[in-house]
């Protein structure tokens, strides 16, 4: 039952995140030439119509919450896919109703309180901070009752049918332990479908915008939740952490090329094409470098703000020298006193992480007692040498941990097959 209620907060945060989205626009408002008598029709799903209107006004959201550059080419490609998504939103509403699954004002309210918080807004007046940025209520709050209303139904009807037992919890401990030391990957995927034969050539081209965009900057996670027709999409595409040994022939051959934070794709598989980012790389049940406490101790020759490149290679070269003649940690205070150093000596226990960009690099490749390489700051050039070590302790996770994740994988698989079904149970007349 904890682990169930973590996954219910779980799903209530992913509502407020997504409907977070929704209000990125305070840089991007939607432009009040969008009339509410656009109302010819996009599609009809069992009866109940999507207007050019909603279609409008969620393209204008997605693009400015995502990240897209707004040019009428992308919004032409990308239309469909956005139609896509209103027509499960509406698919999600339906089961929803069908199930006696009610939206009460309670959760609205509480929807748009944790949107005021979030975005520094005056409370109560998330309506008027609306009408301010030119967004249409309608569109904007479509949004938030659909996943309202889907939420509240996988609580219902989908996560009660998941258990975990302690046998599963202690194997994947057990698989864990032996795969000590290998390489996990964390990634992210955003699946676009492939539905019949006809569609391959425009699922191909909105693929390939939808990675061009992420290569020039678009956020991710916005574009995922957006246009992904994976079950993942409710986590921004979010695949977790994946150990080598255990990743398919199609991400063996194509994640361990790749570099944290680049993207791959789109690459064609049996049901449609898939995206992916690396988002990072570490090992197994091996902490991270830069979560090691370092005793930090400096050097510092000081360059005067107009020093000349003379004076620049004469301190460099002192700062070389020393590197290679101090003895070890003993000797830093002694050997900074007669280089005439500037600066504290003992800068005193620090976390790699939290170190500056330039000089995390050094110190983490550092071995212990052994001077740094002359390092250029901003006041001067230093050598820095590690006098002490310590590193966390391993990052294997709890039983609790293990557990929701297990739990956090079914559900995602119930998903998936759940809205797989509403698709194929549908009647959906495309009029664009």
């Amino acid at each position: 039952m904890i682990i169930h209620r973590r996954i219910q907060r779980k799903l209530s945060h992913d509502i407020a995140l997504g409907a977070l989205l929704l209000c990125m626009l305070i840089t991007h408002p939607i432009a009040p030439a969008y009339s509410q008598s656009v109302q010819r029709i996009a599609a009809i799903v069992n009866n109940d119509v999507v207007s050019i209107f909603d279609l409008q006004a969620r393209m204008r959201v997605v693009i400015a919450s995502s990240g897209i550059r707004p040019s009428r080419r992308i919004q032409q490609r990308l239309k469909r896919q956005v139609l896509r998504t209103l027509i499960d939103e509406r698919l999600q509403l339906q089961e929803a109703k069908k199930r006696n699954v009610s939206i009460s004002k309670r959760n609205i309210q509480a929807a748009m309180a944790a949107l005021e918080r979030q975005n520094n807004i005056k409370p109560g007046t998330f309506g008027s901070f609306l009408r301010s940025k030119g967004l249409p209520r309608t569109a904007v709050f479509a949004r938030i009752r659909a996943q309202i209303a889907w939420s509240k139904l996988i609580r219902r009807r989908l996560l009660p049918r998941i258990t975990i037992g302690d046998k599963e919890v202690a194997e994947v401990m057990a698989r864990l332990k032996a795969r000590r030391g290998q390489v996990e990957y964390r990634v992210s995927e955003l699946f676009l479908p492939v539905d019949s034969a006809g569609q391959e050539s425009a699922v191909r081209k909105t693929a390939q915008r939808l990675a061009d965009e992420l290569r020039a900057g678009a956020r991710f996670t916005a574009v995922a939740r957006q246009f992904s027709a994976a079950a993942s999409a409710s986590t921004g595409g979010d695949l977790g952490w994946i150990q080598q040994s255990v990743l398919n022939e199609e991400l063996a051959s194509v994640i361990p090329k790749m570099k944290p934070g680049t993207i791959a794709g789109p690459i064609r598989t049996l049901s449609g094409f898939q995206i992916y980012r690396l988002a990072g790389k570490r090992k197994v049940l091996e902490p991270s470098a830069d979560k090691a406490v370092v005793d930090l101790r400096r050097i510092k020759l000081p360059l005067p703000n107009n020093s000349s490149k003379q004076e620049i290679q004469v301190q460099t070269n002192l700062a070389k020298s020393l590197s290679e003649t101090v003895g070890g940690c003993a000797d830093m205070v002694s050997v900074a006193k007669q280089a005439k150093a500037t600066g504290k000596v003992l800068l005193g226990k620090m976390q790699v992480g939290k170190l500056g960009k330039p000089l995390r690099g050094v110190v983490r490749e550092l071995e212990i007692g052994k001077a740094s390489a002359p390092v250029r700051t901003p006041s001067g050039i230093s050598i820095f040498m590690i006098c002490d070590k310590k590193m966390p302790e391993s990052n294997l996770p709890t039983p609790e941990r293990i557990k929701e994740r297990l739990t956090q994988e079914r559900l995602s698989v119930l998903i998936r097959r759940y809205m797989r079904d509403l698709r194929s149970a549908a009647v959906v007349d495309l009029r664009v």
